[in-house]
Order: C-alpha cells, then sequence, then structure tokens
C-alpha cells in the first residue's frame, strides 16, 4: 500500500473519532495499518533487520508471523516502484531524515528520477 492508500484505509477510523470502540476487524486494520506504517520507516531507511528485531515485535505478536510477512512482501512490493529521496532534512540534533515518493504520487515523466535503489539484501 501507497501512503495514499493507507491514508484511505485510515479514514473511516479517523472518523470515528478518538477514543471510540472499535470492532474487531477495526482493530485489526488498525494494527495493520500501524504495522505497514512501520515496515514502510524501515524500508526508507533501509533497516529491516531493525523491523524484525525490535519494531515488529508487537505487530507479529498482534497478527501472527505469517500475516506479518505477507505485509512485508506487500510493502516491499510497493517499495520497489517509490522513489526515495535521502537526506531531505537534518535536524537541530544532526540527525538526517529521508522521504519517500510512490508510484501513485509520481508526477508525469517523473518515474526517470534517478532513485537511490536498494538491493534484495537490504530488505531482508
Amino acid at each position: 500500500m501507497t501512503r495514499k492508500e493507507i491514508e484511505r484505509a485510515w479514514k473511516p477510523l479517523r472518523d470515528k473519532g478518538i477514543g471510540a470502540k472499535l470492532t474487531p476487524e477495526e482493530h485489526k486494520l488498525k494494527s495493520e495499518l500501524n504495522c505497514r506504517e512501520m515496515i514502510n520507516s524501515c524500508l526508507i531507511y533501509g533497516e529491516m533487520s531493525a523491523f524484525y528485531t525490535r519494531y515488529g515485535v508487537q505487530y507479529r505478536v498482534e497478527l501472527g508471523e505469517r500475516r506479518v510477512s505477507e505485509l512485508v512482501y506487500e510493502q516491499e512490493q510497493d517499495f520497489k516502484k517509490a522513489v526515495v529521496n535521502r537526506n531531505v532534512h537534518t535536524d537541530s540534533e544532526g540527525c538526517s531524515y529521508n522521504s519517500i515518493v510512490w508510484a501513485d504520487e509520481l508526477e508525469p515523466g517523473q518515474d526517470d528520477i534517478q532513485t537511490d535503489d536498494l538491493d534484495d539484501r537490504d530488505l531482508l
């Protein structure tokens, strides 16, 4: 899922309001969307190993190993079509940040932008 797709999926949950009672299906959706966002954060910085060691633990417990593996695969497929812009901002502590432009956000003719592609071993 791209950022736009994730935002569309979040909308019904956000429309319910903070503190609203969620159905079991909505809880699962919320966990899956949070998981996808964490996967994307790890992908953009080339740190999928961090997802498997610390950031993804709660999702493996909540959603199960199989579902998390499916989500990782789906996010990796969309990520391969995205453009990562590295070092777009440095904060006051010297931390550098990356940004991502998903395939469905590219302007016409922008698909030929040079990307800082990760090879498959960076995604594991």
